[in-house]
């Protein structure tokens, strides 16, 4: 018969191990932790590169830590919207209108300007590839989410289940205004993002 401590013993030492050694033990680059939600804040960097009709890669700072095994890239995903797939790690065909969506956001801004992340309170701050999910301004433009949005490129949307994003209300209003003036991909696609 088992004696009814032996888990308690066996979880203890279990836990002594993990602690020894996740003490020692650095957080990859690649798989930032997970910020959880709490006080708006922003930080300023340089654009590097768009990634697709809603995802930027930017300088990576001591608050937006490298998300790529390089260490050369910070991903943040644009809160708020979903635009049409590039497929980019897979073998199928860009879904209608990702291509541009991408050029969209690309012709929005340039390589090393600065940009702002903004963080949403309502909002979990990374999602589960590691990218931060956020708002993103321009010193010209303004909101790029808000922007792709209102050319045609994106649907507003945020994953069920969780707190729905504080500009969400303006991008699903925005997004109606941009679907029945027939703007960008709602001229040519059945649907965009999700």
């Amino acid at each position: 018969m088992r004696s009814p401590l032996r888990p308690l013993y066996v979880t203890a030492i279990t836990a002594a191990m993990f602690a020894t050694v996740s003490c020692s033990i650095q957080p990859i680059a690649a798989f930032p932790r997970a910020a959880t939600t709490s006080a708006t804040a922003e930080h300023t960097t340089s654009l590097i590169r768009v990634v697709d009709g809603d995802t930027i890669a930017v300088l990576p700072t001591e608050a937006l830590p490298a998300t790529n095994e390089a260490g050369t890239e910070h991903a943040v995903r644009l809160l708020g919207i979903d635009a049409p797939e590039m497929h980019k790690v897979t073998e199928e065909p860009p879904e209608c209108g990702a291509e541009a969506a991408t050029a969209y956001l690309t012709s929005l801004v340039a390589t090393g300007v600065d940009v702002t992340v903004v963080y949403d309170e309502r909002s979990d701050h990374t999602d589960r590839y590691g990218r931060s999910l956020a708002y993103v301004q321009s010193p010209t433009i303004g909101d790029l989410g808000r922007e792709v949005v209102e050319a045609g490129y994106a649907e507003a949307w945020y994953p069920k289940g969780k707190p729905e994003p504080a500009r969400y209300a303006e991008y699903a209003a925005t997004e109606l205004e941009a679907a029945s003036a027939g703007a960008g991909a709602h001229s040519t696609c059945s649907s965009i993002g999700r």
